[in-house]
């Protein structure tokens, strides 16, 4: 196992490099990063842009840029920067983000990991509460449906499922606030309060929290619901299954232990592809109900070309994804005896 571990670890080095200059090319495409320089009062002149330009490396090609953001622009020349008496030099002082620099926000002029540690605990405030209640449900309801199959309440449960998650999230989103908050107050009953997060109380924060769960609970139970339903008919048709029932055991018993943790493995499959998006948090719900989170700091960023914080964004996600896999792979061998790696 622990080769297994160490192999893996090193196939993910030369995977993580390539991912960040694709993103690194996909960020740096999208619109000019001193665009938002032009919004204060203050707009700098031709001759202030170049400056800023040179400062921050953005006038070299894309591949200098990246090497820049990677491993910092104390190695390169002295950059000139023009000024009244001529011409300056100065020596760049990014360090890379091998070293612990992940840049400055275009945005703030703070540096981007402040901005992410800001807003992490919020998403994870969200979204592990609402992860948590889709996976306990799902289970609980999947479970339910299969050993049922075709009954009046797998039908129900089925045509459910199939309406949630055809749903757009900004739908169920609208139509929630629509249904919690404003049609609540003209039938005088108490409307659920939204958007932000409270006045800083706990009790307020839970409040406001109902809404976004409810939302996101609402479009991801039905997709689970479907997923471990059709796992568990796959291996309840299985042969060991109508032995362990041939022995006489009780049909609890052999949902819970025969049948559940078979077809346990395509769930945990799912489960460490969503989990590292839980640290992106819901970008179109924190986006309606004012959700101070990384899906919203996201789009943020994306609207004004803040490409540092955007790369800081990405790269913790594609970090999470590769440790969440191989995570993933280690439970594989405590669910399934048979699977061994070696």
């Amino acid at each position: 196992m622990t080769r297994y571990i160490l192999r893996r670890v090193l196939q993910s080095i030369p995977l993580l490099f390539i991912i960040s200059f694709i993103l690194f090319n996909f960020t740096n495409s999208l619109g000019d990063p001193l665009a938002i320089y032009a919004e204060s009062r203050n707009r700098p002149s031709a001759r202030d842009r170049e400056i800023i330009l040179k400062r921050l490396g953005l006038d070299r090609p894309i591949l200098e840029q990246y090497l820049i953001w990677l491993v910092g622009n104390d190695w390169m020349p002295p950059v000139e920067i023009p000024t009244d008496n001529g011409v300056r030099y100065e020596r760049g002082t990014r360090r890379g983000v091998l070293r612990g620099d992940l840049g400055i926000s275009f945005v703030t002029r703070r540096p981007s990991w402040t901005r992410i540690e800001e807003r992490l605990p919020w998403t994870l405030v969200l979204m592990i509460p609402s992860y948590l209640i889709t996976v306990v449900l799902a289970i609980a309801i999947g479970i339910f449906s299969a050993v049922r199959q075709y009954s009046f309440w797998d039908n129900l449960i089925t045509s459910v499922s199939f309406f949630f998650y055809s749903m757009p999230i900004f739908f169920v989103a609208l139509l929630s606030i629509y249904i919690f908050a404003v049609q609540f107050k003209r039938w005088g009953l108490e409307p659920i309060k939204w958007g932000g997060t409270g006045d800083g109380t706990f009790a307020s924060l839970l409040q406001h929290m109902v809404l976004p769960v409810f939302c996101l609970v609402a479009i991801q139970l039905a997709g689970y619901v479907r997923f471990i339903r059709s796992s568990m008919l796959e291996v309840l048709n299985q042969d060991y299954i109508r032995t362990a029932r041939a022995k006489g055991l009780a049909e609890g018993e052999v949902v819970r232990r025969h049948a559940f943790k078979n077809a346990a493995l395509p769930l945990v499959t799912l489960i460490g592809l969503d989990l590292p998006f839980l640290l992106a948090g819901a970008v179109v719900t924190e986006r309606i109900f004012a959700w101070p989170g990384m899906g919203r700091l996201f789009i943020e960023s994306f609207e004004r070309a803040d490409v540092p914080v955007m790369m800081t964004i990405l790269m913790v996600l594609s970090v999470a994804v590769v440790v969440f896999q191989l995570l993933t792979d280690i439970v594989y061998t405590w669910l399934d005896p048979r699977i061994r790696y070696s």
